[in-house]
């Protein structure tokens, strides 16, 4: 009658690195770029696109006129990579790719953030195969030359990310725990190990995970409502109706919240609390459902869940009323079929 969601993964975007500088051994650049040089790398995307467009030309110059050859190359390398950092940041990963082709075309041995880079842009774009190529890639180039300022932690992150969008779960899972033990402070990758674990029935280690990303994110209301699915799986009821109010709190406006401790309401005999939350699911769905036609089955849900309560609350009516709402916005719904067939009701 009240049916688990499948957990729901909540990963925050990706965020691209802004430049990790190479080790400045050749710093000597003509005075006149000077300022250019530091526009290439600004957080305004536009500003840093035209600064390492310029230098990109100053630098192209000196690699042709044959002096400074081994500062060029380095310059070039890392105003090709800021400048790709630019792109994917307007979301425009096939210029951002172009660009960390030509960074990594002027040192494919030694410039591993390029190939970082790189990786998240093709992971943008669901090109998962070579996501993978790319972050181990990185990986392999900082083992043999280890750099304080490149994010080791969050390529393995990454990587995992993509190994578990394609159901490579213990590849994931080594990746995340790799993740936790460079960096501990890495909420990111307790939630995803977190979510592995879920997959795998494995509560109690969800639940530290979970438990984990929000001690160090107290606002991830994504691992604290998957930390709830697993104590609805665990039956800690009065767990998960802590986790879900504060995750209430925090976004009102998410209507799986509601649909979850109305389960849990549901599951604990308290049928007017449960039918109370339903019906705040109900009506942000029909919010929902306007700017996303995807969200029916979401609403079908919704009206069946609350059918059930009233159901096991004795009002017959008002039971049979939303089963039909919900075979209304989804007419293969099989359980609110066979609710209306069990009370003696046509559809």
């Amino acid at each position: 009658m009240f049916l688990n969601r499948p957990i729901a993964v909540f990963r925050k975007a990706k965020v691209y690195r802004t430049l990790y500088c190479l080790v400045p051994i050749f710093i000597s650049m003509p005075a006149v770029s000077h300022d250019l040089r530091r526009n290439c790398g600004n957080s305004d995307p536009d500003v840093s696109i035209a600064g390492c467009t310029k230098n990109i030309k100053l630098d192209t110059a000196d690699l042709k006129s044959g002096t400074e050859i081994p500062a060029a190359v380095a310059h070039l390398a890392t105003d090709y990579d800021s400048r790709g950092v630019a792109y994917a940041n307007k979301g425009l990963y096939d210029q951002a790719i172009a660009d960390f082709n030509q960074a990594i075309s002027f040192l494919p041995k030694t410039f591993p953030i390029a190939y970082f880079n790189r990786g998240s842009a093709y992971d943008h774009q669901g090109l998962d195969d070579k996501a993978i190529i790319d972050y181990t890639t990185a990986i392999s180039l900082e083992a043999k030359g280890p750099d304080p300022d490149f994010p080791l932690a969050d390529a393995y992150d990454y990587r995992g990310n993509v190994y578990e969008r394609n159901g490579l779960f213990d590849k994931a899972s080594a990746d995340f725990t790799m993740a936790v033990s460079l960096n501990p402070s890495l909420e990111n990758a307790y939630a995803n190990r977190g979510n592995d674990y879920f997959r795998k029935t494995l509560y109690d280690l969800a639940i530290a995970d979970f438990s984990k990303a929000t001690s160090l994110d107290s606002h991830d209301v994504g691992s604290r409502y998957n930390r709830a699915l697993a104590y609805q799986h665990k039956g800690l009821h009065d767990d998960a109706i802590a986790d879900l109010t504060k995750e209430i709190s925090l976004a009102p406006a998410f209507a799986d919240a509601y649909d979850m401790r109305g389960l849990a309401y549901a599951q604990k005999g308290l049928y007017d609390q449960a039918i109370s939350d339903y019906t705040e699911e109900i009506a942000l769905n029909a919010k929902n459902i306007q700017l996303h036609p995807g969200f029916a089955s979401h609403y079908a849900n919704a009206y069946s869940h609350r059918g059930g309560a009233y159901e096991h609350k004795g009002a017959i009516d008002a039971a049979i009323a939303d089963y039909r709402a919900a075979l209304k916005l989804n007419p293969d719904m099989q359980s609110a079929k066979d609710a209306l067939a069990r009370l003696g009701a046509v559809p």
